[in-house]
């Protein structure tokens, strides 16, 4: 019997201060955020070399860039990280964003609002 192991990497409770949100204000005075992501890949055996896993070094870079770029939706931040991802690293089976913007602009308490994307090969 053979299986296939599927290996699993990313990053919880990543913090960006950013010029994203809806209202100009937001922008201007920026939000704060906490990204986790993940991927995963088939990987037949890792031999302790970088290049036979992912390296969430890279991850977090990709989704810097994007936190450092002004927009007014997390969902189309979400999707750039993803699409970024996806074009790093052709052979992943799975990527996972959650992107949780706190304290929204919304007239009632909230600890936060989320967009999460998921993709599956």
């Amino acid at each position: 019997m053979t299986g296939v192991t599927v290996t699993k990497v990313g990053l919880a409770g990543v913090k960006f201060n950013a010029p994203i949100g809806f209202f100009a204000e937001e922008r201007l005075l920026k939000n704060n955020f906490i990204v986790d992501v993940f991927v995963c890949f088939h990987a037949a055996e890792i031999n302790d070399e970088l290049a036979q896993t992912i390296n969430y070094v890279t991850l977090y870079q990709i989704c810097e860039d994007n936190f450092k770029q002004e927009n007014k939706l997390i969902e189309t931040v979400a999707q750039q990280i993803l699409n970024q991802i996806r074009n790093q690293f052709a052979d992943l089976q799975q990527i996972n964003i959650k992107i949780k913007k706190l304290n929204p602009p919304i007239k009632a308490q909230i600890q936060y609002s989320f967009v999460e994307l998921n993709y599956n090969r």
